[in-house]
């Protein structure tokens, strides 16, 4: 099946899950311990490129990264299901939402990048991209400045399995030139974007633009979390989308 690494659950209420950045899926392993298999049906995507995907070129667009995430729906033949993103996933997943509106039930962006792009000057540009060579640096001190030791070695223990350099170059370039903001609106039905509150680069202002351009958004912070929510405090973060997931955002909190 396209790119599917793991289905998880018999619920009714069907979630298609989609990584960021830095790890495929298995950013989603401390969490996937937790969720409501009674409820929830849970299917966790591999761009190309990554993790069961390493085999297949990276996508070359959001587009196409949605496309992928559209296809995986429709090999599951799964006609209504929510979406789960973490990062460039969540990015991600707001614009399946936009894509197909009617298919999609409701999404939870977590720390998502920005539907309008984040333009970054050449010099920031090349930090990003050499921080392959030492992504625990970036993430410690530019995401996630509150991860233990202990999952930041796990992490990228998990970033060097699951993904190569000339992947990393690729979606970087993918994430940071979106350009869809104004095409939010096609989706009316619940969207909920979660960030930890300690996360340096996805913040409340940084956010802004994402919710108003929502109809129905939500933001909401994860306490004592930075970049990577469902690591730092699984246990939140789970109970966090799944009432999101659910469309009862009054429940968060």
């Amino acid at each position: 099946m396209t790119g599917i690494a793991a289905i998880e659950g018999n619920g009714p209420h069907r979630v298609l899950v989609l990584h960021g950045w830095a790890l495929d899926s298995g950013v989603w392993f401390a969490s996937r311990a937790l969720t409501d298999l009674s409820r929830f049906t849970y299917a966790f995507l591999d761009f190309p490129g990554y993790g069961v995907n390493r085999s297949k070129p990276p996508a070359a667009s959001v587009e196409a990264m949605a496309a992928a995430a559209i296809e995986a729906a429709d090999e599951l033949r799964w006609d209504h299901f929510s979406i789960l993103g973490h990062s460039m996933g969540g990015l991600t997943a707001l614009r399946v939402a936009s894509l197909i509106p009617q298919r999609v039930k409701s999404v939870v962006a977590l720390t998502p990048v920005s539907p309008a792009g984040t333009p970054l000057d050449a010099a920031t540009y090349a930090t990003f991209k050499g921080a392959w060579a030492d992504p625990g640096a970036a993430i410690k001190g530019a995401l996630s400045p509150n991860i233990t030791e202990r999952n930041l070695r796990n992490l990228l223990a998990r970033n060097r399995s699951s993904m190569s350099q000339p992947v990393w170059d690729a979606y970087l370039a993918n994430w940071t030139s979106p350009s869809f903001l104004s095409e939010l609106k096609q989706y009316t039905g619940p969207a909920t974007v979660l960030y930890g509150e300690s996360d340096p680069f996805v913040t409340a202002g940084y956010l802004a633009d994402t919710i108003q351009a929502l109809p129905n958004g939500q933001l909401q912070s994860i306490a004592h979390a930075g970049h990577y929510p469902m690591i730092e405090q699984p246990v939140a973060t789970v109970s966090l989308f799944e009432a999101a997931l659910s469309g009862t955002p009054a429940e968060i909190g």
